[in-house]
Order: C-alpha cells, then structure tokens, then sequence
C-alpha cells in the first residue's frame, strides 16, 4: 500500500501535469505554490526523477511568476548531488542562460536564476557546461550593474563555484573583469557594513577572494585588491581588525604572497596584527602566522620594531601554553638577524634565555631522521560541496625584497641596515594546513526570498540561512599534526641561526659562556655531529673572553669527549694569549675553593708549556689542589683528576725508563761452600736436579741445561762444591713459580702466561744465577705486560724486593701508558684500596715535581 507521502506526490504530479497539458497558467502557479510549500512532494518528484517537468516550466516565456516558482524549487532541491545528476540530461543550463539574456532584470527572480547557477556549479559537469555556454559574461553584466546586495550574493557564489570546480574557467573570469567588480562591490559593502545586508555582502567577498586568491599568481591577484587607493586592501584590514574570521583568512592568505604583503604594510596590516596577536585568542593561530609572514620584508620588519611586535613575539615565546607556536616564531624572529637595533630589542627583552631554553630541549629532543610518505586524496566531484584548490601559484620575480626569492651568491653591504633583507633560509611551511575549504555549504539550502515573495514580485529578502552560515562558520581548528621530528628541525635550525648571530655581534655577550648553553651545545652535537652547532660553539671557545668562564665550568674535560680535537686545541691558544695566565693565578692564590680545584684539575689539559705549568702548579699551589682532590675519592673531580695527572706526565714527558736489574751475587747464598780442593767425584751425576725450596716444596730440572745456561749453575752442580753429584739441592729466597718460570725461559718454551709476580721473580733469579740472556728476555716480557690490570702489583712487589727503579717505572707507566679513561680509573682504583696508597701518592707528586723543577 502506498504510503500518503507517495500518494500526495502522486496527486501532486498528476495535477501538474495536467494543467500543463491544459496550458492553465492560474493553475500552473497555484500548484507550484503548493509544491513550495510541501517539501515532501518536492522530494517525491526528485525521487521519482519528475523533474524535467520543472525544467520545462523555466521556458514557460508568457508568464514570469511560473519561470520564478520554477526557478525557486529547482534551486532548493540542486543542493543534492542526486538531483544534479537528474537534470544533466535535461535543458537546464540553455533555459537558464535564456532567462538572463531575454527576462527583464528583476531583482528576485535573477537573484534565483543565480542561486540555481551557484547550486548546479557545484558539479563539475555542470561548472563546465555554464562556463562553456557564455555565463560569465553575464555574471560580469549582472555585477558590474548596481543591483540589490541578494543578487550580487548569489551571482558573486555562482563565479566563485564555477572557478572552484572548472580550472578552464579561470582564465575567462581573469579575463571579464569580474574580480575587479567584486573588489568594487566589496569596497562599498564595507563602507556600509553596519547594515547586516552588506555585511553578509562583504563576507560573501571574502569568501570568493579566498578562492581566487588560492588558484592565482599575483597579477590576477592584482585585479582584485591593487586598485589605485589600495581601498580593497584597507577595506579588507578593517575587517581584519575587527576579527572578522573570513577577513583574517583572506589575510592570511594574501600574506602568502610576498607582493601583497608589502601593500598589506602599507595599510597598517601589520601593526593591526602586532594588536591582534595581544588580543585576540579565538584566531590566534592564524594571525600568529600572518605575523611571522611579515617579518619576510624588511619594510615590514622595521614596522613590526617601531610598534613593539618583537616584544609580542618574545612575550609569546615565553609562555609554556605558546609551544606550538614556537617553531614559526622563532623562525620568524631569523630574519632579524641583520638588523642589529632589532638584535639590541630581543637581547633585552629575554631572547637569550629563550635561546637557552630551546637548547636545552634541543639537547633532550635530538631529532631522529624519518621517512615519512605523505599520499594526497582525490575526492569525486560530488563528494563534497566544494573541491580542494590546489595552494601553489605562480611568483613573478618582481625583484629580491622578499626572502620568499631563493638568493643567488650575495652578501649584505651592511650588518647594521634595519632594513637590509637578510639571506634567505628554506622558510618552514607555515600553517599551510590553515583550512581552506569553502564556507558555502550551508547556504546552499535556502532560498534567498520568503516562500511566497516569487508570487507578489516583492524583493523582500529572506536570508536567515545565510546569516546562519556567517555567524556559525568558523576557520577549521583541526591542526594537521606534522611529524615531531619535522618541526623539530625547523626550530633547532631557527634557535641556531639566532645564537650563531649573537656570537659574531661587535660587542661580547658574557652569558653565552653560560653551563646551560654550552652543556646543551655539546649534547646536541654529540648526537647529531651539527655543523652550525659546531661553528657556534667554536666560536664561544675561541674567543679569550670565555676561556675562564668555560675552565670554571669544566668545558675542558667536556671538550675531550666530542669529536675531533679543535675544541682543546682552541682552548689551549687562548690559555697562552692575553691574561689567561694572570687570570689562573688569581683563581689558584684567591679565588674560592670550588674555582681553585676546577682550575687546577683543568690546567694540564690547556697549558703544554713546563715553565708556566710550573709557576701555576708548583709555585701557585695548583699541584697540591690537584692531590688533594686525588686523595678524596668521593670529591666529584677525583676521576678527573686523575686523567689530569695523566695529561701533566705526558706534558712533561715523564717516559718510563727500563729498570736497572743488575743485583750484587752473593755465591754464599746459593749453596753451602765446602773445601774448595774437595776431590771430584768421578762417577757418573744424575741427570735431574731437585730444588728444595724454603717453604718445602720441590723443583725438578734438567742438570745439564743449568749448566750450559748459569756459570753459577756449573761451578754448583759439576764443581767442588758440597751440591756437586747430589740428586737434591736446597736454594734459599726462592719462590716456586719464579723458578718455574726461569726454568721455561731457559728452556726456551713460552712463558707469556705466567703471573707477572712469577716473570719479577724470575728476573731476580736470572741475575743472581748470571743469566744475562734470560734476565733481558724476561725484564722486557714484564716491562710489556705493565697494564691497568697489574700496575698496582708491580708497584707493591718492587716496594717489597726495594726495586726502586721499577717503583718508577710502573708509577711511570700508569701515568703515561696510553689507556681508556675506565682502564685508568681502574688502575687507580687498585693503588687507593691498598694500604701503601698514601706512599704511592707521595713518590706520584714527588715524581712530578721534580719533572716541573728541572729545567
């Protein structure tokens, strides 16, 4: 059973048709009035695709009031993409471009015919077929007359969709004149825009600028705004001011285009949005960036100093909330780097601290290198009401005022031009995400006139809906989110460059020596091996002024850890020039005692020169800080201290020397001396030795090898002597594996695994048994295998068998032996748990200073 929705559109349709058929015109327009009224018959007739008789209806030449109800349904119903598609077939588009070349302007009825225009327009197809079949030349007649602020609406929508949707078309609209008749009607809007019917006017505009702007280079632009007074841009700035949301997006827009921003300056935009950014929070987002386009010319700059913007923009900097707005700000800030009254402003109004501040979360968030690929969506024509126009347009190249232009290879005549137009870096892509889509959406639904006006012929205006769509419609707050690491780069590189131009300013800037700016430095270019990092940072260390300041901080041991050596090498020019040394003295003599303790530690990194370590260290008392330091392992420099004696021993050439192994043979502690005329016993003599050591353990040996290898051997074992022919012999202060290891060197067989107790033990064998060959053989093995495992037990075993020489040498060793930082601690580590430390210590300093006294 039908329902009574299809059986009144049925009734509907059946009596339509009919009075059509009978030609009954009173008829006619009663049924379209009730049609009007009736929105489910209206939606009944597009559903059961009736339409075409409407269409019929706007040819319906003897009588206006029809071709007006007609025009008014189709409108409403041409919102839908569905019903769009019904009438392509139809003679939509020929019946309406007759209706405007052969009706009598009537202010209601064109304002419909271009409402249905605007509507269809939002179809590709149908864009093209009016663009094709001669609408903007009547678009341009109907605005270039002075009709009623409706009209010019509707007609200003229609241009704006057929341009949207129809690239092809573009080229005719530049070509009408149009745009410069929508500038007109604009210009005169604004002036009365304290009436809602203008305003509403004027915002409609807006929105077309928006548009033309977007798909045009700057000379179509010039159409539209450029006229002789720049009335069109102070019109626009006026409405900016007021934050007009379609006005600081046409703004926006018009920002992007580096010509239009110098006539934007010349109407006071940009002292406006220095304003605007103080004030307005809704759109801030958006006038942020307009600022920041601003600060591109250097006429636009100077205006941005005189009306306190710089200030503004470092107010925003240091607000937390602001963050996201950082990065084009600081960016922004870059292209003051040449004017140094500007430079002079932000120094004293925070951007040092701002700079520390962005270094810091430099040196937290390292940026980490992404591929990111980004795919563009296509939408169908009827996906949406209105198509995405594509951002990019085409740039005449005027001239270089603008850092939009890429530089070829020039240089500023001077650094303290206010006006001088700094080189250009790429510029960060600045809100391009700001959305801008159509606003016309929702007054695509309703008619211009009441229901009934098409009827009495009255231009009495419905616009509800529109001024709806004007006080709802806001800029799209959906940021598209660009990856961390993205707009991290750029801020890095703007809070760079910004630092990198401080640091070659004519006058000193004491604070860049700060330990936050340089720790950061250093972490960041450790991480990413920054060139410009790099650079700035080269420059703080070589100037003189810092060096004390760094020493203080302890930049020196921070230097060692980056790469490369040019830090320290820097560092060390500057200690030897000026009043480095007079500076280091004052700080060793009367400075306080975290000062003192950090120089001193410091000094032997940067000073090479004996004689003025020696008048720092020695007669200033910087070596006694330094062991005094070395002596407290809980002091927060006692590990670098002791790389610092490592660097003051290589310094002063402290090499180790080979040690002295000659002992005095004393024969009677080697064996028991009988009658020297004892008879030799002539039988024959075991092959094998024992040695019976003082603890009681026992040695075999081959006889006859000690012989060939030791005289003192020989004469023992084959001589006159009571040990001669016995199977075992006693040896007194002999160790077992000193022995062993003895015995292997003899033998020739590799000993390389023995403890280095046993290889020491076995020099002082070889030299008491006269074994020349053996004892240089295993003194070099034990001199070669010194190492931060064992310098601690050589130095304990040469203080227990009173080697002194090597005492030096393995002191020697431990402080000039090339060896990680780790391996050195470690070996210090051994010295300061054993219960000799302090002796050790001693002979360290004494050692040292003997080295820096000797001339």
């Amino acid at each position: 059973m039908s329902s009574k929705f299809e059986k009144g559109g049925k009734h509907m349709l059946f009596e339509l048709k009919k009075h059509v058929k009978a030609n009954s015109e009173v008829n006619i327009l009663s049924c379209l009035t009730r049609l009007k009224e009736d929105t489910q018959c209206c939606k009944y007739l597009a559903k059961t695709r009736q339409l075409k008789l409407l269409v019929q209806l706007l040819h319906y030449r003897s009588n206006f009031k029809i071709i007006n109800a007609s025009l008014s349904i189709l409108a409403n119903l041409c919102i839908n993409s569905d019903t769009r598609k019904q009438v392509r077939d139809t003679n939509i588009v020929t019946y309406t471009l007759w209706i405007l070349q052969n009706i009598r302007i009537r202010d209601n009825l064109h304002c419909r015919v271009y409402r249905l225009i605007a509507n269809l327009s939002e179809c590709r197809w149908f864009a093209k077929a009016f663009c094709t079949a001669g609408v903007i030349q009547e678009l341009h007649d109907i605005l270039h007359l002075k009709t009623n602020p409706q009209t010019d609406m509707m007609a200003i929508r229609a241009v704006r969709n057929i341009w949207s949707m129809y690239d092809d078309s573009r080229s005719k609209i530049l070509n009408s004149g149009i745009m410069r008749d929508i500038t007109r009607i604009f210009i005169e809007a604004g002036k009365k825009s304290c009436e809602l019917k203008y305003l509403d006017l004027a915002e409609t505009c807006m929105k077309a600028l928006n548009v033309f702007i977007l798909g045009s280079n700057y000379e179509c632009i010039k159409q539209m705004l450029d006229d002789k007074d720049k009335e069109g841009y102070r019109i626009l700035v006026t409405f900016y001011e007021a934050q007009n949301k379609l006005a600081i997006k046409c703004l926006y827009n018009l920002a992007m285009i580096p010509e239009c921003r110098l006539s934007l300056g010349d109407c006071n935009a940009v002292e406006v949005t220095v304003r605007l950014v103080e004030t307005c929070s809704v759109y801030f987002r958006e006038i942020v960036a307009c600022l920041c386009l601003f600060c591109r010319e250097a006429v636009n700059r100077i205006r941005i100093r005189y009306c306190s913007g710089l200030q503004v923009i470092l107010d925003i900097l240091k607000k937390k909330e602001n963050e996201k707005h950082h990065p084009i700000l600081l960016h922004g800030l870059t292209q003051f780097a040449y004017d140094d009254i500007g430079i002079t402003i932000m120094l004293q109004n925070g951007l040092l601290d701002i700079l520390t501040d962005k270094l810091k979360q430099m040196a937290i968030e390292v940026p980490s290198e992404l591929d990111e690929k980004s795919t563009s969506v296509k939408c169908s024509e009827d996906q949406s009401p209105y198509r995405k126009i594509d951002v990019k347009y085409n740039r005449i190249n005027f001239g270089r005022f603008s850092l939009d232009y890429k530089p070829e290879d020039w240089s500023p005549s001077s650094a303290r031009s206010g006006s001088f137009t700094p080189p250009s870096t790429p510029p960060m892509k600045i809100f391009d995400d700001i959305d801008n889509s159509d606003e016309n959406t929702e007054e695509n639904y309703s008619p211009v006139y009441t229901d009934l006006d098409w009827i009495e012929d009255d231009p009495m205006e419905d616009i509800e809906s529109l001024k709806s769509v004007y006080s709802s419609a806001t800029i799209e707050r959906e940021d598209v989110q660009f990856p961390k690491n993205e707009v991290n780069k750029h801020m890095n590189a703007s809070t760079l460059a910004l630092l990198r131009r401080l640091i070659f300013l004519n006058h000193i800037i004491e604070e860049l020596a700060d330990p936050a700016i340089i720790r950061s430095l250093c972490t960041y270019i450790r991480s990413t091996n920054n060139s410009t990092a790099s650079l700035i940072l080269g420059q703080i260390v070589g100037k003189q002024v810092y060096l004390v300041p760094l020493v203080k901080q302890g930049f020196v041991f921070e230097a060692h850890n980056l790469s490369g050596s040019k830090y320290i090498r820097q560092l060390c020019d500057c200690a030897v020039t000026g009043s480095a040394v007079g500076e280091f003295s004052s700080i060793l003599l009367r400075g306080q005692e975290a000062d003192r303790l950090i120089t001193a530690v410091s000094i032997p990194f940067i000073i090479v020169s004996k004689e003025t370590l020696r008048r720092l260290l020695k007669d200033h008392g910087g070596l006694d800080l330094i062991f005094d330091v070395l002596s407290d392992d809980k002091h927060s420099l006692h590990n670098k201290a002791i790389w610092s004696i490592n660097m003051l021993a290589n310094s002063l050439n402290m090499q180790p020397e080979t040690p002295d192994k000659s002992q005095p043979t004393d024969s009677s502690l080697l064996f028991h001396d009988t009658t020297l005329g004892c008879a030799v016993d002539n039988h024959s003599k075991p092959s094998t030795i024992t040695f019976e050591l003082d603890d009681g353990t026992t040695v075999d040996a081959c006889r006859r090898l000690l012989c060939q290898r030791s005289d003192v051997f020989s004469a023992m074992l084959e001589g006159n002597f009571s040990e001669s022919g016995k199977r075992r012999v006693k040896l007194r202060n002999t160790s077992k594996e000193g022995l062993n290891t003895l015995l292997l060197a003899a033998n020739g067989s590799d000993f390389d695994d023995r403890a280095i107790e046993s290889l020491l033990d076995a020099v002082l064998l070889a030299d008491r048994f006269l074994m020349s060959d053996i004892s240089e053989l295993l003194t070099e093995s034990s001199i070669s295998k010194l190492d931060h495992e064992n310098f601690c037990r050589v130095w304990c075993w040469a203080r227990d068998n009173e080697c002194h020489e090597l005492k030096l040498c393995s002191i020697k060793s431990f402080l000039t032996k090339k060896m990680s930082r780790a391996k050195r601690i470690k070996a210090f580590r051994d010295f300061f748990t054993n219960d000799n430390f302090k002796e050790f210590l001693g002979e360290v300093k004494e050692l040292i200073s003997d080295a820096l006294t000797q001339r």
